[in-house]
C-alpha cells in the first residue's frame, strides 16, 4: 500500500485532514503517533533481552570517553 504525507500549516488544518480521513474510512496517523508506536515496539523487544549490570555499562562508557580522539581536520 502506498502512503501519502500531508504537512498542514497549522493545528486546525491537521484536525481537518484527520477528520476527513476518518469520515472517508481511511486510516490516518500523525507522524508523532507513528514514532510513539515504533518506540513502544522497540521498548517491548528490548524488555525481553538479557539485563546488563550497571558497572559494565559505566565501564564501557568510560572506556569510550577515555579513548584518544581522532583529529579529522588534518
Amino acid at each position: 500500500m502506498e502512503t501519502i504525507i500531508i504537512k498542514p500549516k497549522d493545528r486546525d488544518e491537521l484536525n481537518f485532514f484527520l477528520e476527513l480521513a476518518k469520515r472517508l474510512g481511511v486510516s490516518a496517523k500523525t507522524y508523532e503517533e507513528m514514532q510513539d508506536e515504533q518506540l513502544l515496539k522497540a521498548m517491548e523487544i528490548n524488555r525481553k533481552t538479557q539485563k546488563t549490570n550497571k558497572k559494565k555499562v559505566l565501564d564501557t562508557l568510560n572506556n569510550i570517553l577515555n579513548e584518544e580522539q581522532q583529529d579529522y581536520n588534518q
